[in-house]
């Protein structure tokens, strides 16, 4: 530490103390900056002291660069203090009294060391007041020695130096205590640096390993990545191999199944991991070397084809003997195979025609044995195999027989596709119906070859035939049948088509027969001869209703011949109208019947004729309706031929047509004014009226019987009686308006009234409905 003189520590004047005032602790950090603050405010303390007391000797006051001179002094022996104090030296050797003549103090570091630790400890405001107080009881207590202490001459230097040395002295003291206090830790310490040099010195052995086991064991782990590496690499190039062998390559055992092995799941399996192969190696096709993906293509089509063959072969083989596959895993097989040529389609279809032809083959073989097996010349034979005989007197029994054989091979062959390709047995739909659609092919290509000779033979029996009721009952046969197939073959179309073109040909034949007929009849010379003037009905509409009527009497259809309603209406044209018109011309061109009545009359018989025919059939109502709108107008023809008839006989035609050229009578409307011009007629006269009136009189009476006698070759009583009674109202009603007429303008009645006409010719109840009805 560094010391100043202190010249007293009197009171000032005010009674405040001189000294100055505690500070806040100091961190001291460095015992340097420590001893110059410490100086620094002891010289300024010193300095107010000083200048604070009056008491002083002028002399001092005069000498000032004396003591100015002291306080240099007294500073350089603080930095002499502080030197000792920073030198490396014993804490013995750092007391030394020097002299004013500069001489060096030596110093000690391990002291000024120690003496930064204890200093540089913080301490606090009442530790450091406590360490003033008790400097201040040393220097207090011996007034004498104040203030030689403060004495700023030589006196006051050795005494301050004295108690720099005793607190010093006494500083030192109190660090050895300490110092003794930390003895025991500075041995321990001392020994842990032993222990902690020993340390060191494993601890560098220890990272002189660690380093080289370090740089081993990163060369072993480099080592050991490339190692990893390769085995990766040689890993992957292994999996690559084995992936590329298993998808590209078969091995020896796969090879065998294909070529040599017995066809089960396990073939279809490895043939299907073949042609796996085969389209991957559209791969290996890609890259710059193609050779080995041909390579292996080459050799897995080789293996492929010999498969194929294989299943082609197996499949043939039973197919031609049916009676294998009765072994459930035969089979079984045989579907496998199925499913796998279905994707193979040239192959299926081989298949499939081979088999269609073998089987067309036989059932057309044994269709031919069946129809034209000689029973007398090998009856046993025709007894074994029960043929059918076509005999000459009953064609439709032939027909018959013929159908149920083929519907019977139809059903049969339908339920041996659907037992080979264990149709029933399928739950997949798709495959279901796939496999539907290949026993649809396969049975339409079976049944096709039986479609022609089946033809062939029914429209050679229809073409030959020539009644209209064995070709009807052919048509029935035909039509059931077709029913049948359809409903049961519906899939086997081509077989299905001919049938019901067989159906058609049956209704074209029936067709042609009446048309055929009809045409001879039109042309025939005796048909025109059978027309003669007793005016009844030709023989031969008699005998061809008698042929057609009862087929078209059992038909139940909605149509006939179950046609379509234009086919329909060409054969009701063909069976009524057609007939008809041929009679119309025979009439037209017979000369006998030159009579508008007798004509008239022959035409009503024969209408006549044909409604009774067909007026029981309810096909024929339609027609029915037509034939009575025909015999209506002939009706009203021969009302209108009486009418003008009995008119001419009465003398009234001409008086008829002068009123009908003025105003046609009618019942709803009558004006006796409209009639006035007939005044003008040269025949409107009174005494033409007497004489009609006379005729009357002497024609009416007889009228009845003689039109009666007119009308007795009618053959409809119901015709005749309408013809009579509506020709004589008309009669009576122009009669009566006539009459009523000639009131007006001539003053003239004729003698009977009309109820006397109507009375007279026996239509008086007739009349008087009609003139109830005009009412």
């Amino acid at each position: 530490m560094d010391f100043v003189d202190f010249n007293t520590f009197d009171k000032s004047s005010d009674g405040d103390s001189l000294l100055p005032q505690p500070q806040p602790a100091l961190s001291l950090t460095n015992i340097e900056s420590l001893s110059k603050r410490f100086t620094s405010n002891l010289n300024t303390n010193l300095s107010r002291i000083l200048k604070s007391d009056g008491k002083q000797d002028k002399s001092q006051t005069i000498n000032e660069n004396e003591r100015t001179q002291d306080d240099s002094i007294a500073e350089k022996y603080a930095q002499m203090s502080l030197s000792l104090l920073s030198k490396d030296k014993p804490v013995d050797d750092s007391v030394e009294v020097v002299n004013k003549s500069d001489s060096q103090v030596p110093s000690t570091n391990t002291l000024t060391t120690r003496l930064s630790r204890v200093l540089n400890d913080s301490l606090s405001d009442s530790h450091i007041r406590e360490i003033f107080t008790h400097l201040e009881e040393k220097v207090i207590n011996d007034d004498e020695y104040v203030t030689e202490l403060i004495e700023p001459g030589v006196i006051g230097s050795m005494t301050r130096k004295k108690l720099r040395g005793k607190i010093e002295t006494e500083l030192i003291k109190n660090q050895s205590l300490i110092l003794k206090e930390y003895a025991p830790l500075v041995k321990q310490l001392k020994a842990i640096e032993s222990r902690l040099n020993k340390l060191n010195e494993l601890n560098k052995s220890t990272n002189e390993k660690i380093i080289k086991n370090y740089q081993f064991s990163t060369d072993f782990n480099n080592q050991i990545k490339h190692l990893i590496d390769e085995q990766k690499l040689i890993g992957l190039k292994k999996s690559l191999l084995i992936s590329f062998k298993d998808k590209f390559t078969l091995n020896e055992y796969e090879e065998f199944i294909l070529t040599s092995g017995d066809l089960n799941e396990e073939f279809f399996t490895v043939l299907s991991k073949a042609e796996t192969i085969n389209e991957n190696c559209s791969i290996l096709l890609s890259i710059d070397n193609p050779q080995l993906g041909l390579k292996i293509i080459n050799k897995s089509n080789h293996i492929i084809n010999k498969a194929r063959d294989r299943i082609v072969t197996y499949t043939n083989k039973t197919l031609s003997n049916l009676y294998s596959l009765n072994q459930k895993s035969r089979l079984v097989i045989l579907h496998q195979c199925f499913r796998y040529l279905k994707t193979q389609f040239n192959y299926f279809s081989s298949i499939v025609t081979i088999f269609s032809e073998t089987r067309s083959k036989s059932l057309v073989d044994e269709f031919y044995k069946q129809i034209q097996c000689d029973i007398d010349s090998n009856p046993s034979k025709s007894d074994l195999s029960r043929p059918i005989f076509l005999s000459a007197h009953d064609p439709v029994r032939f027909v018959g027989d013929l159908l149920a054989y083929v519907h019977s091979i139809a059903v049969n062959e339908s339920e041996t596709m659907n037992s080979i390709f264990l149709l029933d047995e399928i739950e997949d739909q798709k495959e279901r119906e796939e496999f539907k659609s290949i026993i649809q092919d396969v049975l339409d290509k079976i049944l096709k070859s039986l479609s022609r000779p089946v033809k062939s033979k029914v429209e050679s029996i229809i073409s030959s035939e020539t009644k209209l009721s064995i070709i009807f009952q052919i048509f029935n046969l035909v039509e059931l049948y077709s029913f049948m197939f359809d409903k049961q073959l519906k899939d086997a179309g081509n077989f299905v088509d001919t049938v019901k073109n067989l159906v058609k040909t049956c209704q074209d034949r029936i067709f042609m027969i009446i048309t055929n007929r009809l045409a001879t009849i039109r042309t025939s010379n005796s048909a025109q001869l059978e027309l003669n003037l007793d005016l009844q009905p030709p023989e031969w509409i008699i005998e061809f209703y008698g042929d057609i009527l009862p087929i078209v009497d059992q038909m139940t259809t909605e149509t006939i011949l179950n046609l379509p309603d234009e086919e329909s209406s060409k054969f009701l044209k063909l069976i009524v109208n057609e007939p008809i018109e041929v009679f119309y011309q025979h009439v037209k061109d017979n000369k006998l019947f030159s009579n508008k009545l007798d004509l008239l009359i022959i035409k009503q018989n024969f209408l006549d004729l044909i409604l009774t025919k067909i007026i029981p059939i309810n096909l024929l109502s339609n027609k029915v309706l037509e034939i009575n709108d025909m015999i209506d107008g002939l009706t009203q023809e021969l009302i209108e031929y009486e009418l003008q008839n009995i008119l001419k006989n009465c003398n009234l035609l001409d008086y008829y047509n002068i009123i009908n050229m003025i105003c046609p009578f009618t019942d709803d409307f009558f004006e006796v004014s409209i009639y006035e011009p007939i005044k003008e007629n040269k025949l409107y006269s009174i005494d033409g009226f007497v004489k009609t009136d006379e005729i009357l009189q002497n024609y009416l009476p007889n009228a009845m019987i003689e039109i009666q006698q007119e009308l007795l070759k009618l053959n409809s009583p119901i015709v005749v009686n309408e013809v009579v009674n509506s020709s004589f109202i008309s009669l009576v009603k122009f009669y009566n308006k006539l009459n009523i007429i000639n009131q007006e303008y001539l003053d003239f009645n004729f003698t009977w009234s009309d109820f006397d006409l109507a009375t007279l010719l026996g239509i008086e109840d007739a009349y008087v409905k009609e003139l109830e009805k005009s009412i």
